[in-house]
């Protein structure tokens, strides 16, 4: 779900400590629209009859199947803390595709 518009910026020391990072973001919803979408998603999904398999989120012409879309969403959301983590100045890291996904029941 969008949640709002942010700008991020990241600015890499020249000696060997942590980037430093300032993220400012405008909300398009306010806080508690937000936490009840976030609600909604985990209730549909703790109460799925079956779990939830897929493979090659997105395929390999871009596309998410509209019920793998919250999927795609949660592991762009994972994947980001190690993109901060691992990112350099020269170097930097994204989610291309999820080759494999099964939910644990």
């Amino acid at each position: 779900e969008d949640a709002g518009n942010c700008l991020a910026t990241v600015l890499y020391p020249k000696k060997k400590s942590p980037p430093v990072v300032s993220i400012k973001c405008s909300h398009t919803k306010d806080q508690k629209e937000i936490q009840e979408e976030d609600n909604r998603l985990y209730q549909r999904i703790r109460h799925q009859s079956k779990p939830i398999t897929g493979t090659n989120i997105p395929d390999s012409y871009g596309n998410i199947e509209p019920a793998l879309e919250p999927v795609w969403a949660l592991a762009v959301a994972g994947s980001s803390s190690i993109m901060w983590e691992k990112s350099t100045e020269t170097l930097g890291y994204f989610l291309a595709q999820v080759k494999s996904v099964r939910q644990w029941v």
